[in-house]
């Protein structure tokens, strides 16, 4: 049996945030104490880094995974950096700071990164608010002058969500989640944030957080197209069960498979799968494991076919692959 081509599960890494809250708990049984505004479910990143949590690697972490074999793990295009993609659960109690990432190009510019956030988002629960995006003609010397004098919030779309809601986030988008979001969220490998506002509230330490005033007026796209919530419905999968498009980007693809049993091919890039409802049990031909809600699975890509099985309710599932492997 080669590990490698086997699924494999990684322990959350939770971040204590101001805004965070305790709805985790609803699937997690290790939560720590105080207000949790992130599980770091897939994550190569010195903030955050993912241990496997069972079978033949348990203990290994993803960046020693990625020096050993990023090839079997990423693909034949791996160029030796961190594992692609992250994957986080996040639980907005509060407002998070209104914020902005850069692209890649701007990263390497500012020299904060070798890459910038392109990020998306599927909605966990009903009630969150959220603003992604500036409203029509609203351009750098009004959101100047309202960052001095006043109604941010203003200049922004605001959306109400509900669960199964998903908004596709370029980098260079301005964006922030409200009160009650609770989301699944696939981005570019990059901790990189340029906070705009911070609505005048205080982080744990009682102190007023940092903002990025200058750099987030540079890196905003003032001529992004609108934002838009998307609302596909499942449709047959020629792979067994049923599928729901979702986005299709230079760094990603992520679709929802669903069924009491669907397979799939890796074609040469990693998978990775996050439970959404029902529990089952993911296989390659070396090996497999189980998945349940809010649990995220990542099969190599030199593990090539895998199946989804499941003998009780239809397994639901975010399905993410690697586009650009650079």
């Amino acid at each position: 049996m080669n590990p490698i081509t086997t699924p494999l599960r990684f322990r959350p890494v939770y971040h204590t945030l101001v805004w965070g809250g305790r709805r985790m708990e609803q699937y997690r049984r290790d939560l720590p104490p105080g207000p949790i505004g992130e599980s770091w479910d897939l994550a190569d990143h010195p903030r955050g880094m993912s241990v496997v949590a069972d079978g033949p690697l348990a203990g290994r972490g993803l960046r020693e995974l990625m020096q050993d074999a990023g090839r079997d793990l990423v693909g034949a295009a791996w160029d030796g950096g961190e594992f692609p993609l992250l994957v986080k659960l996040i639980d907005a109690l509060d407002r998070l700071s209104i914020q902005v990432h850069p692209d890649d190009a701007l990263a390497q510019k500012l020299r904060v990164g070798p890459r910038g956030k392109t990020e998306c988002w599927r909605f966990m629960a009903d009630g969150g608010e959220l603003f992604v995006g500036l409203k029509p003609g609203v351009r750098r010397e009004d959101l100047a002058r309202a960052l001095t004098g006043g109604g941010v919030a203003d200049c922004l779309n605001r959306f109400e969500a509900r669960a199964g809601d998903f908004f596709f986030i370029p980098a260079r988008t301005i964006h922030a989640l409200g009160q009650g979001c609770l989301i699944y969220e696939v981005q570019q490998t990059c901790d990189v944030t340029f906070r705009v506002h911070d609505w005048d509230r205080l982080g744990l330490d009682g102190k007023p957080r940092a903002l990025h005033v200058t750099e987030s007026l540079e890196t905003i796209d003032f001529d992004a197209p609108p934002a838009t919530v998307i609302r596909h419905l499942d449709q047959p999968h020629p792979a067994g069960g049923e599928y729901r498009p979702l986005v299709t980007c230079p760094y990603f693809h992520v679709e929802e498979r669903s069924g009491l049993r669907f397979t799939g091919d890796t074609e040469g890039r990693p998978v990775i799968l996050t439970g959404l409802s029902g529990q089952g049990t993911i296989s390659t031909r070396d090996g497999s494991t189980d998945i349940a809600p809010w649990q995220t699975v990542v099969i190599p890509a030199a593990a090539g076919p895998w199946n989804a099985n499941t003998q009780g309710e239809p397994l639901r599932v975010l399905c993410a692959t690697t586009v650009n492997q650079g």
